[in-house]
């Protein structure tokens, strides 16, 4: 199977509905997942599919016009994206008080978790994470949408299997495109978002950027992955923007004894201070530590 295998949009309903409880009569509520500051995920059932979802309800009142931009940016590109590796969004209802985004239920939480957990992972459980993300992330440019807030928080766990080697396989999901853009190709923004540890230094210099950010943000995440700590670590977020933008990277750390010299190579490519020299998402598919 490819890396680059995506499918054709498919036409996500939106309805509107007058309360809560016509979403009720649909889906059977359980678990909370997750809370934010103005909403809550859910895990709900389909009465007539029994095939579980996860709900995201949003009190509009409570998110403020501003943050309600933010989700409907996020449904307007999740409705337009088809990727075997990014969060599908079943269907969306709207009330007047509230809005539902249905979507893929990830069981196993989130990749930060899991990490925390694990302490670290081994370059093998690495590289199929990175392929993945990689894969999810390259289909997105070529559609011109860059992601922007890519971290660990926001890369969900469908399924994890353990392999002959006694290794995780993780199926991973992107999610979270409240700040995500598409532009008109090769365009340039300016505004600064993004978590200040997963931030490229052109996003901190507040120079022109482009979809480079996110290939920043990948090169955060394996490092990550890999030793279980960030590359760049400060107190201050003055001095932390000062170490990203040296872009030193330091493989002290006993745990790089274990990880190839191609896997180095890769975090280098990804995490170039100038965007320009930057590896892209699709050069990175092709890289034989990938491949």
């Amino acid at each position: 199977q490819s890396a680059r295998s995506h499918s054709a949009e498919v036409k996500i309903p939106h309805m509107r509905v007058s309360d809560g409880a016509a979403i009720q009569e649909i889906y059977s509520f359980g678990r909370k997942l997750g809370q934010g500051s103005f909403g809550v995920v859910i895990e709900v059932k389909h009465k007539g599919t029994g095939k579980k979802w996860a709900i995201k309800k949003v009190n509009r009142k409570k998110a403020g016009s501003s943050a309600m931009k933010l989700l409907e940016r996020e449904v307007n590109i999740l409705k337009r994206v088809n990727h075997e590796h990014i969060i599908h969004l079943e269907e969306v209802y709207e009330t007047p008080k509230r809005m539902y985004l249905v979507m893929e239920l990830c069981e196993d939480g989130e990749l930060k978790k899991i990490l925390h957990s694990k302490g670290h992972f081994t370059e093998n459980e690495t590289r199929h994470i990175i392929r993945s993300l990689a894969s999810a992330i390259a289909y997105l440019h070529k559609k011109d949408i860059v992601h922007r807030d890519l971290k660990l928080e926001n890369i969900l766990v469908k399924s994890s299997d353990i392999d002959e080697a006694n290794e995780m396989k993780l199926n991973i999901k992107v999610t979270d495109f409240g700040l995500a853009v598409q532009k008109a190709g090769g365009s340039v923004f300016q505004s600064i978002c993004g978590t200040p540890m997963y931030m490229a230094p052109e996003v901190i210099s507040a120079h022109d950027y482009s979809q480079q950010c996110d290939v920043w943000s990948i090169g955060v995440i394996m490092y990550m992955l890999l030793c279980g700590e960030p590359p760049f670590i400060a107190s201050l977020e003055e001095k932390l923007f000062e170490l990203i933008r040296k872009g030193d990277l330091c493989f002290k750390n006993a745990v790089w004894e274990t990880v190839s010299e191609t896997a180095k190579q890769v975090l280098r490519l990804l995490l170039r201070v100038d965007p320009a020299h930057r590896i892209t998402a699709n050069e990175l598919l092709d890289n034989q530590w990938i491949t």
